[in-house]
C-alpha cells in the first residue's frame, strides 16, 4: 500500500514500549557516553563538550549529534529500543556487521537544530523515532522537488540550501 507506490507513511506508537522513553535523559546519555567522542556537525568532540554546547546554545542553526557509531561507543543503548516490526526485513543483514552499509544513527540536538532536504544514504527508506522533545518533518511527494533543492539527473546527489 505504501512501499510500491513510494508513499510516505506515519506510524504512531511504534516506540511506546521502548525503555529509551524512560531512560534516555541527559544524565543517562552523559553516563553512557562518558569519556567517549561523538560526531556533531561533522566534528568529533567529547560528549561532555557537546552537552555543554547544547545547554548554552544561541546559534541560528545549531550543530546536532549525528553519530553512526553510537552503538559501538555506548552498546547499552541497544537494549533500550528495538526495530519496529514493520521494518524487521533487513536485507543488508546478510552482509554481516562489518560489510553492511551504515544503517543506524543516534541523532540529538538542541532547539533549532536539524537537517536540510536530503536523500537518505544508500537510497534507503528510513524510520525515525522521537524519544524526547519534538521534531518536524516536511514531506514532499516523490515526484516533486522541494524549493531550493537541485538533484543530479540520476538523483544520486542533491545540492541543498543551508536553510529555507
Amino acid at each position: 500500500r505504501y512501499e510500491r507506490p513510494n508513499r510516505p507513511v506515519v506510524l504512531t506508537d511504534g516506540a511506546s514500549s521502548w525503555k529509551a522513553l524512560e531512560k534516555w535523559d541527559d544524565e543517562y546519555l552523559a553516563s553512557a557516553f562518558a569519556g567517549k567522542d561523538v560526531i556533531a556537525g561533522n566534528y568529533e568532540m567529547p560528549y561532555e563538550t557537546y552537552r555543554a554546547y547544547c545547554a548554552d546554545n544561541t546559534d541560528e542553526m545549531p550543530l546536532y549529534l549525528f553519530d553512526k557509531h553510537f552503538a559501538a561507543k555506548a552498546p547499552q543503548l541497544l537494549d533500550d529500543f528495538h526495530v519496529p516490526p514493520h521494518f524487521s526485513d533487513d536485507l543488508f543483514a546478510v552482509l554481516g556487521e562489518d560489510a553492511r552499509p551504515d544503517y543506524r544513527w543516534l541523532i540529538q540536538g538542541p532547539r533549532r537544530s536539524g537537517s536540510t532536504f536530503h536523500i537518505d544514504p544508500n537510497s534507503t527508506s528510513a524510520w525515525n523515532a522521537v524519544v524526547r522533545g519534538a521534531k518536524k518533518w516536511l514531506l514532499y511527494p516523490p515526484s516533486e522537488v522541494p524549493p531550493g533543492v537541485h538533484p543530479s539527473p540520476d538523483n544520486a546527489d542533491v545540492a541543498t540550501p543551508l536553510s529555507l
